[in-house]
């Protein structure tokens, strides 16, 4: 069920996050990252998803819990934090992914911005703020979120 990763990089107060320019979120803001592989650990397809989309080599990621999505499907991504000293390139910068660019805390869980992904401006200040591994379950009509809730996830 869990078959994908996303990684919010981060530097100083900005989050590397890239515009879509395809499915799924076109045109919507959110973090890097993509399918696990067979036989690949979420760590691992997380830090090949990371270089494959950004050419950033990332050394260590911090996980951070679960964002799992129930609509007409269920699907969920390991989420992980990655932070860098440096930024490793100026932006915005067009990919094949889609346009990468820092964007401040403060605009990316602003009231007005419609561009971000929708349950990213949910758990970001959570995941942020804890240490705890969470569960966090999205459950949506369509486009649109219908409940929200999170659950401390027990490490194995």
């Amino acid at each position: 069920m869990d078959r994908y990763t996303l990684c919010l990089i981060h530097h100083a107060d900005h989050f590397l996050l890239v515009n879509r320019q395809k499915r799924p979120a076109m045109g919507m803001w959110n973090g890097v990252g993509g399918k696990i592989e067979p036989g690949e650990t979420p760590e691992a397809a997380v830090i090949r998803e990371t270089f494959e989309e950004t050419d950033i080599t990332l050394t260590s990621v911090t996980p951070k819990g679960i964002v799992r999505l129930h609509g007409e499907e269920t699907s969920g991504m390991y989420l992980y934090l990655a932070d860098l000293e440096d930024r490793p390139f100026p932006t915005p910068v067009m990919t094949v992914e889609g346009i990468l660019d820092w964007k401040s805390l403060d605009w990316i869980l602003g009231d007005d911005n419609m561009g971000v992904i929708s349950n990213l401006r949910h758990y970001l200040p959570i995941a942020l703020s804890t240490e705890h591994l969470l569960l966090h379950d999205f459950h949506y009509d369509g486009h649109t979120i219908t409940a929200y809730e999170t659950h401390e996830l027990i490490e194995s």
